[in-house]
């Protein structure tokens, strides 16, 4: 674990911001090389890639502190020190689906080529930045006896719960799944029968990925609803249904729509 790189006087450069950095020039890159060859302005990507980014923080962030209110509470500040750690995937995911497909409609563009366009981008980027967070020591896992499990230093976020013992590495887990799909999605772009299925099964693969890889990773008991066989279920793993069952369902209509 690395979370700093370096400081510069009151500047702290952080590990996890330069990973987002990177993941967002590199997806940014990808999707305006695929948008020549789907039509599509690149110019457009550098909007939607603005838009998507301050929205995929901003959302995030606020679906953090809004299931970590005790937290903040009397540091209001600290609400917006993201650098800090703190970031919820599926705030920033769906802040940013809605506000880009939103803002793509309101251009007139169309929406559904546009996203089968920065679909890669979207893997690709989760693959980077959960390097960030294992440099950074949060979204941490639980203890194992696996090989590869790994211990964190004492300054780390997860020293205070499991000090001296090896947990999964389940940010690495997300990662190699997120490039994983992200390769699949290169390869299935070229077999794709509409319009938006390459940007849906994006959206179903990473939901499930994360919802595999939650069975390894670490949650207070306010973010646990149960048990069952062994396994620990948390209140992502609904949102993460709620995302196939939605993506599912979003390709049955837009083959319909072609068909």
């Amino acid at each position: 674990m690395h979370p700093e790189i370096a400081r510069l006087g009151v500047l702290h450069f952080k590990f996890y911001g330069l990973a987002l950095s990177v993941s967002f020039v590199v997806g940014t890159y990808l999707a305006m090389s695929r948008a020549k060859k789907a039509r599509i302005s690149e110019d457009l990507i550098v909007w939607v890639a603005l838009v998507v980014l301050f929205l995929a923080v901003a959302g995030s962030r606020a679906l953090y502190v809004l299931t970590h209110l005790d937290e903040f509470r009397g540091d209001s500040v600290g609400i917006f020190m993201i650098w800090t750690g703190g970031l919820s995937m599926y705030g920033g995911l769906l802040a940013a689906i809605v506000g880009g497909i939103a803002f793509i409609k309101l251009r007139g563009d169309p929406v559904w080529r546009v996203t089968d366009v920065v679909a890669p981008s979207i893997a690709l980027g989760e693959a980077i930045t959960r390097i960030g967070c294992f440099m950074n020591g949060c979204c941490f896992g639980t203890p194992t006896r696996l090989p590869w499990g790994v211990v964190f230093p004492p300054d780390s976020f997860s020293a205070t719960v499991f000090r001296d013992i090896p947990i999964h590495p389940s940010q690495i887990y997300s990662s190699i799944l997120a490039l994983l799909i992200f390769l699949f999605l290169l390869w299935f772009d070229r077999r794709k029968r509409f319009e938006g299925q390459l940007f849906w099964m994006c959206l179903l693969l990473l939901a499930a990925a994360r919802g595999l890889v939650d069975f390894t990773r670490y949650y207070g008991r306010s973010d646990c609803i149960g048990q069952a066989g062994g396994l620990t279920f948390t209140d992502n793993q609904l949102i993460v249904a709620g995302i196939i069952v939605l993506s599912i369902v979003m390709m049955r209509i837009l083959r319909r729509k072609t068909g």
